[in-house]
């Protein structure tokens, strides 16, 4: 029988030999500058070849994440650096173009491809478009049933997360670091705007996910990979998680599976803010809306007289934090009262004296211990052959110019009243939810939302089989309705010709992440921008209960409900206007406007009096953002 795996995050040269001593069956670090954790220290090629040696030599596999959104002007790099790894003996790669799977596979055929979860790969719709991949990384956001059924229909093996941070926004759909400054979390330097306050709370802060418990249901499931997150955590996080999981999954297959309390404990010590099971097994919170800093264990609440009822162990120059009313606080533990005298040490269940500036019902974590404990390793594994390849280059596909095939305008309306209004406008394509209750009574094209199940994939398909065109939120779908045409909307993250290719016919809507000069420079310009409109930020599985988020400089970002997930939008509509001439000029001929904020009708016969040479009055432009149409990522 083929057992899990158990798979670390390196996130760098200090990380690697923690995570081989404490029983990892794999590791995954990043390779240069492409990979999803800029701020993490990757390998450099040279360094590469020493570290898989080493892993090879202990018996574990290495994998690179190479998982960003990759330019036009990047590709040839992108897979120069691919093909360095490659001759290092790395045994695979982590990718998020979905469209580089089948190219590498053909030049590697012995490099495993594996599917990162930000390609955003949420069904088994899917299946016909990975040829070339061997493994897809499972969006967090899965229930076990369907994961389950994930598993038992894509026909590739499963990688699934069990321990670490948790993103708000479901898999590959964040877009939120990216347009308030800048830093994309598609492209790897995600600023964590997450981890802020909003109505003077922490409403988007999720908790550490922690399923070292599930481990039984998870491998029953039939996935084949279990995933640490943590490449910018601490050596000595990724030696205790990886000892967790290691321990977990092997006494499970010794058939007396139990939890490795003393482990936990330690690492939750190390980092963590406050654990939940996730979506996958129904977590009621799983956000931590009080602070988004290390927790550490819980001590227990101060009473009368700074004393405090011990939760855990405490000694002299243990570290602590106080959780007030007013913030968190750190000290160190210089002295300790039991009883009336000095004590160097108390245990778990004593009443004890504190000296340190707290209030009563202020709650106390325990956040580093002067006892280190040391684990001696695992037992290590049996060799692995690193296989001996010699250095080569990756032709990369030729691109034929293709010219757009025609001006279009296509809206996308959230109410029955403004498809009316847009088609009155002469918009030539408009699209209204197939999931909204009066879809049929709109006389709109279909739009098919971004996160879909595979039940709802298959009504959503039922519903459209016989449209004229239709807009694809969630690009799994493309091949079922190869009989319509179809748009693809920008959470598809068409983002370079290679992409452009790959989606055959279909027209994309540009990744909004693309600047004015990127775009031009694109061999086939048959792809629609979005010109005007409110761009989705986050789209979440978390169901927000209030209208808009308002941050601490005063921005307000609305918050609406579509189909069965939650959006945030951004503080200001994008608003193109007048430069939409220079689009069209430079062959760009087709343009989106995403309607959130209604007035369709006014709006789209705005951009045709734009386009018919009635440029917009500077008054009118107030109040928008151009995005990234000047300056990129």
């Amino acid at each position: 029988m083929k057992k899990v795996e158990v798979l670390s995050p390196v996130g760098g040269c200090k990380s690697l030999k923690p995570a081989v001593e404490n029983g990892a069956d794999a590791v995954y670090f990043g390779v240069g500058s492409f990979n999803a954790r800029q701020r993490a220290e990757s390998f450099t090629v040279k360094q590469l070849r020493d570290a898989v040696a080493y892993a090879h030599d202990n018996g574990v596999r290495a994998y690179g994440a190479f998982n960003i959104l990759i330019k036009n002007s990047e590709l040839r790099e992108f897979f120069y650096t691919i093909s360095d790894a490659y001759a290092s003996g790395i045994d695979g790669i982590i990718i998020q173009h979905i469209s580089f799977a089948r190219i590498l596979k053909d030049a590697f055929p012995d490099l495993r491809i594996h599917m990162s979860t930000q390609a955003g790969i949420t069904n088994t719709y899917f299946s016909t478009l990975l040829s070339g991949a061997d493994r897809v990384t499972i969006p967090r956001e899965f229930t076990l049933a369907e994961l389950k059924y994930f598993v038992d229909k894509i026909g590739l093996e499963t990688e699934v997360f069990v321990h670490g941070a948790l993103c708000f926004s479901y898999s590959g759909q964040c877009l939120f670091s990216s347009l308030l400054g800048g830093r994309s979390g598609n492209r790897g330097v995600c600023a964590q705007p997450c981890r802020k306050r909003y109505n003077n709370s922490y409403l988007l802060s999720t908790k550490e996910l922690c399923l070292a418990g599930r481990i039984p249901e998870i491998i029953s499931a039939g996935v084949t990979s279990l995933k640490i997150e943590g490449r910018l955590r601490s050596p000595q996080y990724t030696a205790l998680a990886t000892r967790v999981y290691r321990l977990s999954v092997d006494s499970y297959y010794a058939g007396n599976f139990r939890l490795p309390e003393q482990e936990l404990k330690a690492l939750a010590l190390v980092f963590n803010r406050g654990f939940t099971e996730g979506y996958m097994f129904g977590a009621r919170e799983i956000i931590a809306d009080d602070s988004p800093k290390n927790r550490g264990v819980f001590l227990g609440l101060i009473e009368e007289d700074t004393m405090i009822t011990l939760h855990e162990d405490l000694a002299v120059s243990d570290g602590i934090s106080i959780w007030t009313k007013n913030g968190i606080d750190g000290a160190v533990i210089k002295r300790l009262e039991k009883d009336g005298g000095s004590v160097a040490s108390a245990c778990t269940g004593e009443r004890i004296k504190l000296f340190i500036r707290v209030d009563a019902g202020d709650r106390i974590y325990k956040t580093s211990s002067r006892k280190k404990t040391q684990y001696a390793p695992v037992k290590p594994k049996p060799k692995i052959g690193t296989p001996v390849r010699s250095k080569q280059r990756l032709q990369i596909p030729e691109i034929e110019k293709t010219e757009s095939d025609g001006l279009e305008i296509l809206a996308k309306v959230y109410s029955k009243e403004d498809a009316m209004g847009a088609s009155r406008a002469g918009a030539d394509y408009v699209f209204y939810s197939v999931f909204a209750r009066d879809f049929h009574d709109a006389d709109a094209l279909p739009y098919i939302p971004r996160i879909l199940s595979d039940s709802n994939a298959k009504y959503a398909i039922s519903m459209v089989k016989d449209s004229e065109a239709v807009l694809l939120g969630n690009g799994g779908l493309l091949s079922a309705l190869s009989g319509s045409k179809s748009y693809l909307d920008y959470s598809t993250n068409v983002f370079n010709d290679i992409d452009m290719a790959f989606v055959k016919g279909a027209v994309p809507i540009i990744s909004l992440e693309l600047n004015c000069d990127e775009l031009q420079e694109f061999a086939n310009k048959n792809f629609a921008v979005l010109v005007h409109g409110r761009p989705v930020l986050m789209t979440t599985k978390y169901p927000l209960k209030v209208r808009s988020l308002k941050d601490e400089r005063g921005f307000a970002f609305p918050v609406r409900k579509e189909f069965n997930y939650t959006q945030i939008l951004n503080s200001l509509p994008i608003g193109i206007f007048n430069d939409i001439t220079m689009l069209r000029d430079s062959g760009i001929m087709k343009f989106f406007l995403d309607l959130t904020d209604g007035k369709a009708e006014k709006i789209i016969r705005l951009y045709r009096y734009i386009l018919d040479g009635k440029p917009a009055k500077k008054s009118v432009l107030r109040k928008h953002t151009r995005g990234h149409f000047n300056r990129g990522v």
